[in-house]
C-alpha cells in the first residue's frame, strides 16, 4: 500500500496567521486533532496539534473543549486571561516547523517508519510542489489494520 491509500482528504490546513482560538474552534468542529499551516501558495509550513497549544504559550486545549469546567477551578478571570492569549497568539508561534512529510506513492511502511522515529501521531502528504494532498493518522493506521482482519 502506498500513502495515498491510507490518507484522509481533503486535509485542514490554515495560513500562518490565524489566531489560537481559531484553529481551536476549528479543530473541535471538524474532530481533528492537527491543523496544518501553509503559506498563501498553499504550500505546507507547519503544523499545529492540540499538544502544541500548551507546550508554547500554556493554553489547553481543553479549554476549548470544555471552558465551563476550567473555569470553574480557575475562575473567570483566569479563564478570560487564557482566552485572551489564544485570540493573540498566531499559530505560526507554537507550530511545529519541522514537518516530516511524505508523496502520494511512498510506501505505508515509510510514514510508520516516521511516525515510530519521531513519536509523531500525524504524516502529511504532499505533491511535488509541497502542498498537502491528505494527512494520515496512527487512527487511519489502526483503521487499515482493523479491516485486514
Amino acid at each position: 500500500m502506498k500513502a495515498k491509500d491510507a490518507m484522509t482528504s481533503p486535509v485542514v490546513s490554515v495560513l500562518p496567521d490565524t489566531s489560537l482560538a481559531e484553529v481551536a474552534q476549528l479543530m473541535l468542529r471538524k474532530g481533528i486533532g492537527s491543523v496544518l499551516v501553509v503559506d498563501k501558495k498553499g504550500r505546507l509550513v507547519g503544523i499545529v496539534t492540540e499538544s502544541d497549544f500548551l507546550k508554547e504559550r500554556g493554553v489547553p486545549f481543553s479549554t476549548f473543549r470544555a471552558p465551563m469546567l476550567l473555569g470553574r477551578f480557575l475562575g473567570s478571570d483566569g479563564l478570560e486571561a487564557i482566552l485572551a492569549e489564544a485570540r493573540s497568539t498566531r499559530v505560526e508561534e507554537i507550530m511545529s516547523s519541522s514537518v516530516h512529510a511524505v508523496g502520494p506513492e511512498e510506501p505505508l511502511f515509510r510514514v510508520l517508519e516516521l511516525m515510530l522515529a519521531y513519536d509523531i501521531n500525524h504524516v502529511p502528504v504532499v505533491d511535488g510542489e509541497g502542498k498537502p494532498m491528505g494527512i494520515i493518522t496512527r487512527f487511519d493506521l489502526l483503521r487499515l489494520l482493523q479491516s485486514q482482519l
